[in-house]
């Protein structure tokens, strides 16, 4: 028997629409930030914080459609995400932020969805 995550499509739809309704609060910051002070977006934290995203973003697009390199810009997005998650640690939004990003870089690291982008073969 099969279980759910071990199929390489479900796997990678998932954490796509993870990703993807994950964006949105950033997407938000993104607008209000550059309504408030467009200046304040070249400093390092923010850059990183918004590349980090915007990795996240098109690398689950662009899994969707099978695209090999996509799978590692996906990854080091999320592994971004979580590294901002456990600095920052916003309260009880935070953590759920962090499950959330745990939860989809083990959907990128099942064997099926690695094996699917040829990642791991030698």
């Amino acid at each position: 028997m099969m279980r759910q995550f071990d199929n390489a499509d479900a796997a990678v739809s998932w954490a796509a629409v993870l990703i993807f309704f994950g964006a949105l609060f950033p997407a938000l910051a993104l607008v209000s930030l550059l309504i408030r002070d467009a200046g304040s977006l070249v400093l390092p934290y923010n850059l990183l914080f918004f590349g980090g995203v915007a990795a996240q973003v098109v690398g689950a697009a662009f899994l969707l459609k099978q695209r090999r390199w996509a799978w590692p810009l996906t990854v080091a997005g999320v592994a971004v995400g979580i590294l901002f998650d456990l600095i920052l640690l916003r309260g009880l939004n935070g953590i759920f932020s962090l499950l959330i990003s745990a939860f989809v870089m083990y959907l990128l690291l099942r064997p099926a969805v690695r094996e699917r982008f040829g990642v791991g073969r030698r």
